[in-house]
């Protein structure tokens, strides 16, 4: 990452902290590689953060307190250490998304690379994360979120560094800023994770963490001689500890930044002010193998996700462990020849070539963020595609999952209150069918809309719906999860539907582990108290291993031209949790007296389930894993109409 820091300038080198890099970059290829295996290693950008901090602190207070702190030569010698590796990558990403890209996925690579280039791809990531966000796997340039803030910290701390130098205020300003950025992440931590990870106010505590202790090593003239050798010892061993226990039990189900990064920030803290001399730095750290590990780190961090993320596009989720020790070797190899081939040359004859090599290399970015914004901006032309390939290549993202429905109305959102929901949710016509649910009830929206407007049937709607919330009295899978449950349970008690249709992601626990649907029994005992003469219960339709029209476009390719796909696919492709969540909850429906209706029914037979609805539709099934497209979603209410408003 970009943390490798300026070893020629102070503080002296220290092989250790290399090999501290080593640690880092190496669980975080270990975690993207195999992340169950390793699931703590997404610490590791953690401990980058701390060495980044520490490195540049101790170097720009070096030069104040030297009387020789350049803006210019700061900001050359940045563009020197990290332009020459990104702009391998970012043109190697450009041509290879080309060559292997569907135009959607290739328009999105170029606002990726646009945003990489100007290093706010923590802003475009932030703004793109939501409940119906791709997969992270599929997005080759998600990890430049972090070289993102660590720039975004370099912009504006030499500056910071300045004005509190010239003021002697250098403690306060550190400590200030520690504290206050530490307590926005623990704040955001308990009320947006998401702004917890990608907001920089919300992360630089963790730069600040290594300046503080650079500004207290330069005040005291690095006294780490004078220190008993048991506390440097002891000192370096308490940081290696807490950074094993962190490993050892940190998962991603554990609320993040939060006291986890803390615990690993402050252990990275407590192995750099140990010194070099400590058993710790000296036995582990400053061996050959993770010095040179360290070394290669910064394009090891750039080249390992990319080839990890192109390798899922092309073959599916689920890669063979053969396949992903080879990419992670492969990842290895490209980064020792970028350093040795491109960033060596560039450290050692960098100052001589001065200021020509750093117009050279801010012109190429340039050009590189130009030709991501002309990807970017490019209309989609694939007419010679057959109509359904054109649709998969054309039409994705959260526009196409949400599509008809009363998404901001009906269906909220993270973080919305049960006042968002507007009043023409529910409808006085009757008989009233009301939809309570997570997105998987908002989605059926528009098929019930079609239905009504049929005028087959006469009926009023109410929908009660929300993102990651199962219609579970008590549960609160994410923040308000609660209170729109308690506000709808409320609702029908006013309103009294004449049905209910309860419908959500029944086994997403066995995918995620956020739902806890034990308590539905109780919801339908409320709903009853309520007066509710009749609850329907909706199982699964198919649910997918992956967004269907990845699995579609991946078996298109093949295919010859005249190849078709296929219009079913077997259990090879589903969801392995779905038929036994589907037998579950029919058997809980029975046991509870309710009505069950099981999508599977209507869509899958023992030839597979289908992709679309027949070969001639230009749509798939879904757009995502689960979540019915238009088409399907009329044709499965159609289908299920008679259970609900009875035989016309």
């Amino acid at each position: 990452m970009a943390s490798a820091g300026l070893p020629h300038l102070a503080p002296a080198y220290r092989p250790d902290i290399d090999g501290l890099r080593a640690i880092a970059v190496g669980a975080v290829v270990l975690h993207h590689a195999f992340p169950q295996a390793f699931p703590s290693g997404f610490v590791g950008v953690d401990i980058f953060f701390v060495i980044s901090g520490y490195l540049i602190s101790s170097i720009i207070i070096g030069q104040l307190q030297a009387g020789r702190f350049s803006f210019r030569d700061f900001y050359a010698r940045r563009i020197r250490r990290i332009f020459p590796a990104l702009l391998l990558v970012l043109v190697a990403c450009l041509g290879t998304g080309w060559l292997m890209m569907t135009a959607a996925e290739f328009k999105a690579l170029g606002r990726h690379v646009l945003a990489g280039t100007l290093f706010v791809s923590n802003f475009g990531f932030w703004q793109e994360a939501n409940y119906f966000d791709e997969s992270a796997i599929y997005k080759p340039l998600l990890h430049l979120w972090s070289l993102a803030i660590e720039e975004q910290f370099y912009i504006a701390w030499p500056l910071l560094l300045l004005v509190a130098y010239r003021w002697r205020a250098l403690p306060w300003l550190i400590a200030g800023l520690l504290l206050a950025s530490l307590a926005l992440n623990l704040w955001l931590v308990r009320t947006d994770t998401t702004a917890a990870f990608y907001n920089p106010a919300a992360r630089f505590w963790e730069m600040m963490m290594g300046a503080g202790l650079a500004a207290l090593q330069l005040r005291s003239g690095h006294p780490s001689a004078a220190r008993p050798h048991w506390l440097v010892h002891v000192t370096g061993a308490a940081g290696l500890a807490l950074l094993a226990v962190v490993f050892w039990r940190l998962t991603p189900a554990h609320a993040f930044p939060g006291k986890w990064a803390l615990a690993a920030t402050l252990g990275t803290t407590l192995l750099i002010a140990a010194g070099p001399q400590a058993w710790p730095n000296r036995i582990l750290l400053a061996w050959r193998p993770m010095v040179w590990l360290g070394l290669i780190s910064y394009p090891l961090y750039l080249w390992h996700w990319p080839l990890l993320s192109l390798a899922h596009i092309e073959v599916g989720r689920d890669l063979p462990t053969p396949l992903l020790l080879g990419l992670v070797g492969l990842s290895v190899s490209l980064a020792t020849a970028t350093y040795l081939g491109l960033e060596r040359p560039i450290r050692r004859h960098g100052h001589r070539l001065g200021r020509p090599l750093v117009g050279v290399l801010t012109a190429l970015m340039v050009a590189v963020a130009a030709a991501g914004g002309w990807v970017y901006q490019q209309s989609l032309k694939v007419d010679t595609l057959p109509a359904l390939l054109t649709t998969l290549q054309t039409k994705g993202g959260r526009s196409a999952v949400a599509e008809g429905w009363r998404d901001g109305d009906c269906m909220l959102d993270y973080n919305l209150p049960p006042s968002a929901y507007k009043a023409h949710c529910v409808e006085e016509r009757r008989p009233l069918i009301f939809l309570w649910g997570d997105s998987h009830a908002g989605s059926l929206y528009p098929g019930f809309k079609a239905l009504q407007d049929s005028g087959r049937y006469s009926f009023g709607l109410g929908e009660r719906t929300g993102a990651i919330c199962p219609p579970i009295l008590g549960h609160d899978p994410r923040p308000g999860c609660q209170a729109l449950n308690d506000d709808t349970i409320a609702l029908i008690r006013r309103t009294v539907p004449d049905v209910v249709v309860l419908y959500a992601w029944w086994h997403e626990k066995a995918v995620y582990g956020r739902y806890d649907i034990s308590g539905l029994e109780a919801t339908v005992a409320e709903l009853r108290k309520a007066g509710v003469p009749r609850i329907v219960l909706l199982g699964a339709v198919p649910y997918w291993k992956e967004n269907l029209p990845r699995i579609l476009l991946r078996l298109s390719r093949q295919l010859d031209r005249r190849g078709r796909l296929p219009l079913r696919l077997g259990d090879d492709h589903l969801d392995p949790h779905v038929k036994q969540a589907t037998a579950e909850m029919r058997q809980r429906a029975a046991a509870m007296g309710i009505e069950f209706i099981s999508g599977m029914d209507y869509f899958c037979n023992a030839e597979g389930c289908l992709t679309r609805l027949d070969e001639n539709a230009t749509e798939p099934l879904s757009y995502d894993y689960g979540h019915l497209s238009v088409p399907a979603v009329t044709y499965y209410v159609e289908q299920i109409a008679p259970q609900i408003l009875g035989q016309r």
